[in-house]
């Protein structure tokens, strides 16, 4: 088995055209900031609205929490398997990367769940709190879920083969979310979480990343999505709490400048986190990765060095290690793509590439 993964990951991207930008969108910014010019897909017909229970943060017991979800369906026959697609930091199911991945993802045969991550997006309503870089819980809770559903239902499906793999796709913080959830992943038989993952522009290291967007140069950045943030917090905290409750949490947020400001008024206590330098260290995965990168399951992971976000030395200090212990874990650095950008002249580069990846893991797995 293990020759036959070393066959996917030299397979697969030697034969892989080299990224180049797209005119006009020359440079580190201008492709971070592409998908926000763009127009959302028309949602499909064929979509079903999920609803998934997830517990309380300082409880064990549902306390009518949920995360919602968008289940899609190709229209052809047969089916590959089912891919999970979550979005990054302020972002949701509505956001045009998620969409267009997810909709390519689609036109490939896979079943396709989108989801909005605890109180963003439209799910907002569903939960008295937010998602941190390390929600675990929630994840698991999506991948049970999803294959009792699926399990329940698998006579209603013509598939490919009679095993169903499950992928995941996490574009910026969703790579590092779904990332520490296959490293805390506990199974009795060594089975990892997912079948497969893929994650593009991935944040490893919190604190490099709370240093690179709290630089002078990406004032902007920080400012809007700030303002994201805060909009989500008032959209979900403030369910049903009492009125007190309420203008704590709104004089919290006034005070609030910077993503490392956020983090520590309010993600680092509402999940448990002794202080935001503690949060920051925890549910960064660059440190597991090094010393339990065998709980991941066959893996991509893309990262541009132009990033004005998120700095690759973390991305390529695991790929160097990785090497030595050559472990298939495929890691992808361009000199160019920006943040979870990567806009060729052919469309999202990034895009393609998880395509066949996906579609060769998916072959292998049938092979096996």
């Amino acid at each position: 088995m293990q020759s036959k993964r070393n066959q996917l990951s030299e397979f697969s991207f030697l034969k892989l055209e080299k990224f180049i930008e797209a005119f006009p969108w020359i440079g580190g910014d201008l492709q971070t900031i592409r998908d926000t010019f763009c127009l959302n897909f028309k949602s499909s017909k064929n979509i079903e609205k999920i609803f998934i229970p997830v517990s309380n943060i300082d409880s064990d017991n549902y306390k009518k929490d949920y995360l919602l979800g968008f289940l899609e369906i190709p229209k052809n026959n047969i089916y590959k398997g089912l891919v999970i697609v979550t979005h990054g930091l302020g972002g949701s199911t509505k956001r045009f990367g998620l969409r267009r991945i997810a909709n390519k993802l689609l036109n490939d045969g896979f079943i396709v769940f989108k989801i909005n991550l605890r109180g963003a997006g439209s799910g907002r309503y569903l939960t008295n709190s937010n998602y941190s870089a390390r929600c675990s819980n929630d994840i698991f809770s999506i991948v049970d879920f999803l294959r009792n559903k699926f399990e329940k239902r698998k006579n209603d499906f013509i598939l490919n083969d009679k095993y169903f793999p499950i992928f995941g796709i996490g574009l910026s913080l969703g790579g590092t979310i779904f990332l520490n959830a296959c490293l805390d992943y506990k199974s009795e038989n060594k089975k990892t979480l997912f079948d497969g993952l893929a994650c593009i522009s991935s944040p490893l290291d919190l604190v490099s990343c709370s240093e690179c967007i709290g630089k002078p140069r990406n004032y902007i950045y920080q400012k809007w999505l700030i303002s994201r943030l805060k909009r989500q917090v008032l959209s979900s905290e403030l369910n049903n709490k009492d009125i007190a409750s309420k203008e704590l949490i709104k004089r919290k947020l006034r005070k609030v400048r910077t993503i490392r400001e956020f983090d520590d008024k309010l993600t680092a206590p509402n999940w448990g986190y002794k202080s935001v330098d503690d949060y920051y260290l925890k549910a960064s995965p660059l440190k597991k990765l090094k010393t339990y990168y065998e709980k991941l399951p066959q893996s991509l992971l893309i990262h541009s060095k132009d990033d004005p976000w998120v700095p690759y030395q973390s991305t390529y200090e695991l790929k160097n290690l990785l090497v030595k212990k050559k472990k298939n874990i495929s890691i992808l650095i361009t000199d160019k793509g920006g943040h979870n950008g990567f806009h060729s002249s052919k469309g999202c580069w990034s895009d393609e590439v998880v395509s066949q990846w996906i579609k060769s893991c998916n072959n292998l797995l049938s092979d096996i």
